[in-house]
């Protein structure tokens, strides 16, 4: 299984660009026989930049629906609408899902998604990987979320990332006030410091509006 995401920084305004982004997210679930999902970044990105966000079973999966996107010229009509909008090419992510703390479920519109990612230390990736299993439940426990870890299959290699999906910014603050108050879960990061290299993680907050 694999999460493949979209990412685009839109320019515009508040109100068009995210209207657009938001119809061509409607078109897109008319075409397409996966769920997508349109994601406004919070924290971490550029101001606008938006995110749409599918499972994929595998690339074969994905050129199948990607195919039928190009097929149908409502879409196309709406990519060109949308080029006003967009003043550097989106970027396109492929990640494949290594391990997930519970059974993935669609999230409500409003929900928040916080994205974590880290590049291993060259000579660590197996280590980092086992790790990554080991925190993303930790995390569960924790904060009774549930969390996937992902490997980055393309853009910085070896990159991982973790991903925790809350309901709403309140879910949100108090797993991070479990996470800040939990002995165990910041001996485990303080404890993982060689596995990764330093410097390279990242982390994101988006909300999703569509």
């Amino acid at each position: 299984m694999h999460l493949f995401s979209r990412v685009a920084t839109l320019t515009g305004g508040p109100v068009e660009p995210i209207e657009w982004a938001m119809n061509v997210t409607a078109k897109v679930d008319q075409i397409m026989e996966v769920d997508v999902s349109l994601w406004q970044a919070r924290f971490g990105y550029p101001l606008g930049t938006v995110a749409w966000s599918a499972m994929v079973e595998s690339r074969a999966h994905l050129d199948e629906q990607m195919a039928k996107t190009t097929a149908d010229s409502g879409f196309l009509d709406l990519v060109g609408q949308g080029q006003p909008f967009i003043a550097v090419p989106p970027q396109d992510t492929l990640r494949s899902v290594v391990h997930m703390t519970r059974e993935p479920r669609s999230a409500p519109i409003g929900a928040w998604v916080e994205v974590t990612s880290v590049t291993p230390a060259e000579g660590k990736l197996a280590d980092a990987m086992a790790w990554g299993v080991e925190i993303a439940d930790h995390y569960t426990t924790v904060t009774d979320t549930g969390a996937a870890f992902l490997a980055d299959d393309y853009g910085r290699f070896g990159q991982l990332t973790w991903i925790a999906v809350h309901d709403d910014g309140a879910a949100a603050d108090a797993a991070g006030e479990a996470t800040a108050t939990d002995a165990g879960y910041l001996a485990a990061i303080d404890g993982a410091a060689d596995l990764f290299q330093p410097g390279t993680g990242t982390r994101t907050a988006s909300t999703r509006i569509a």
